[in-house]
């Protein structure tokens, strides 16, 4: 909580005019830097909360997740906004972009999740051999909100599989939904979850594993593509005031949403009495996670900004999906081999250490020798070609 507090800190200190943004230099065109400081925090947040009893009793569980579908929401929102308008301008049909969009999606996504998955089997993972069929579909979560409880080492594919889910879906509102009509069309989405969560809590179904379908996290995900939109519009553009008076808005809604989640996370017995109140925290989230997000987006200064856009911290964001990947597997492999080498009682804080190294060491390895390579075939698939009779006109 003390680094979201620095980060709205940083970011509640608007200046005049154009002067209210940092200008970071970019290493490619439309690279953000400090979203990858954000994907370092919340993977290391999922990490421990996994991995340390101690982080569990805080109640902040999910937060890591709910910041990556936040993050994960803007960015995809914002790479297909641009290629439609792209698109349009050169009457390129927009099937190609869809095309584009599934085929750089499989060469991130894909390869990495499979090998572990198969590697996972292979060696052993019990949950992993008992659901195959469920975690080779992408419905990892589904099988999770069947069984009515948690699967183990393989608990936090859910995830994946609602991201998964969500790219189904996505390119085509994005897309083909007429524009005027994007902005609605987004907080339908993002109303979708809060009803359908107080509908499965006064039907009292699927109880907290109803979290896992792709519905319940549509107001992350919503959030995020509705920060893009907004940021890619006209007016938000062409506008210094009302980017400045968005800018605002947004980061007194991020106060506000930690200031509520804060209240909510002091008062559990609220929470308990009133389970309602599920709904505004998440809300509050939602406002900080997105404050954070844009604030990122276009650079934070001071302390915040070169936290989060140094090396470090960029680079943990860059390994971060091999990192989620392995994080679940790597325990429960170390624990199946000290048991079949006999050793009793292992001094906690060495095991996570050896633990630590070993899943930094995996999601390096996996990132330089693997993910990096495949990420090269990405440009085979630009979102829109350039159609020859355009090349060289002004």
């Amino acid at each position: 909580m003390y680094l979201c507090r620095l980060l709205l800190q940083a970011s509640v200190r608007p200046e005049a005019g154009r002067r209210t943004f940092m200008n970071l230099k970019l290493t490619r065109q439309g690279y953000m830097v400090q979203l990858d400081g954000l994907r370092a925090i919340a993977v290391t947040a999922v990490v421990l909360f996994h991995w340390t009893p101690e982080v569990k009793q805080t109640g902040f569980g999910g937060l890591g997740v709910q910041l990556f579908f936040v993050l994960s929401g803007y960015l995809i929102t914002g790479i297909l906004l641009d290629a439609r308008t792209k698109a349009e301008a050169l009457g390129v049909a927009k099937k190609q972009v869809v095309r584009s969009f599934y085929a750089r999606r499989f060469l991130r996504i894909f390869p990495l999740y499979y090998l572990v998955v198969i590697l996972a089997a292979l060696l052993g993972s019990v949950n992993i051999q008992r659901y195959l069929g469920w975690h080779l579909s992408y419905l990892s979560n589904i099988a999770i909100f069947r069984e009515g409880h948690w699967i183990g080492e393989a608990s936090h594919l859910w995830s994946l599989a609602v991201e998964e889910q969500f790219y189904l879906l996505w390119p085509f509102v994005i897309l083909f939904t007429p524009r005027r009509h994007l902005f609605v069309t987004m907080g339908g989405f993002i109303l979708l979850a809060p009803a359908f969560k107080l509908a499965c809590l006064l039907l009292e179904v699927g109880g907290s594993r109803a979290g896992v379908l792709p519905i319940s996290s549509l107001h992350y995900l919503g959030a995020g593509a509705l920060l893009a939109l907004c940021e890619k519009s006209r007016s938000f553009r062409g506008d210094a005031r009302r980017r400045d008076k968005f800018a605002a808005w947004i980061q007194a809604g991020g106060v506000a949403g930690l200031v509520i989640f804060g209240v909510l996370q002091l008062t559990p017995g609220l929470l308990k009495s009133m389970p309602v109140l599920g709904v505004c925290r998440d809300f509050a989230v939602i406002s900080l996670f997105s404050s954070i997000t844009f604030g990122a987006a276009q650079g934070f200064k001071g302390i915040a900004g070169r936290l989060l856009s140094s090396r470090p911290m960029r680079y943990v964001g860059q390994i971060s999906y091999g990192l989620y990947l392995f994080h679940n597997f790597v325990p429960y492999f170390t624990e199946r081999l000290l048991q079949q080498l006999g050793v009793g009682t292992v001094n906690r804080p060495l095991l996570l250490t050896v633990e630590a190294l070993v899943l930094v060491g995996l999601s390096v390895a996996s990132w330089h020798l693997f993910e990096k390579k495949l990420n090269r075939y990405k440009d085979s698939f630009p979102y829109v070609a350039v159609p020859a009779k355009a090349v060289g006109q002004p």
